[in-house]
């Protein structure tokens, strides 16, 4: 893929928050060693949306992938056969 960077940015990555000793740290998992810190969550979810778009402008420049984030489902096989727009979401199903 050949996105933007403005595109990579604008993704909204599940972010997990842990009180640390020094207050908390924000990640994104999907962007191993995308990290922050703050005194607050709220500083180190500021702080995120900094590093984030700092580590998608060098992953760009270095040319590696960059993960997007996805949405996995666990729905009874049953209930997606009655699904209204299942031909389109059969192009989705793996495994």
């Amino acid at each position: 893929m050949n996105e933007t960077k403005d595109y990579y940015v604008a993704l909204e990555y599940p972010v997990q928050i842990q009180r640390v000793p020094e207050g908390y740290c924000a990640s994104i998992p999907l962007l191993k060693g995308c990290k922050a810190f703050g005194e607050t969550a709220e500083i180190a979810l500021r702080e995120l949306e900094a590093v984030k778009e700092g580590f998608i402008e060098v992953f760009l420049e270095m040319g590696k992938p960059i993960p997007e984030p996805v949405v996995h489902l666990n729905i009874p096989y049953p209930i997606f056969q009655q699904l209204d727009n299942r031909k389109a979401l059969e192009l989705f199903v793996v495994g």
